[in-house]
């Protein structure tokens, strides 16, 4: 492992202090707006906002009814769904496993 050259930690203590010049210079800037922000006029700060007042109300709110889709009529071309054992039927399959004398 090396060890830093003279010329390296001198560039390194310059950019360190320019950055706490700078640090030091926005904090001052920081500290002037929040100085003129707090000499604002106290009534400002203590006058209290209006509400408006909302009287209760003795009406309830109305439940959306759920939408009701419309029902499609069931058409006899169509089979429902049915496994295929290895290209046979169900009626086939049982067959074969009644031959075989699974239960």
């Amino acid at each position: 492992m090396s060890t830093p050259s003279e010329d390296e930690s001198a560039n390194t203590d310059v950019a360190a202090d320019a950055m706490k010049d700078q640090l030091r210079k926005d904090v001052a800037s920081w500290r002037e707006g929040r100085s003129e922000g707090s000499s604002r006029d106290a009534t400002e700060l203590s006058v209290a906002v209006a509400r408006a007042i909302v009287p209760p109300t003795t009406a309830r709110m109305k439940r959306a009814k759920p939408v009701v889709a419309e029902a499609k009529p069931v058409t006899s071309e169509k089979k429902p769904f049915g496994m295929s054992y290895d290209g046979t039927s169900r009626a086939d399959y049982i067959k074969l496993m009644i031959s075989r004398g699974a239960r």
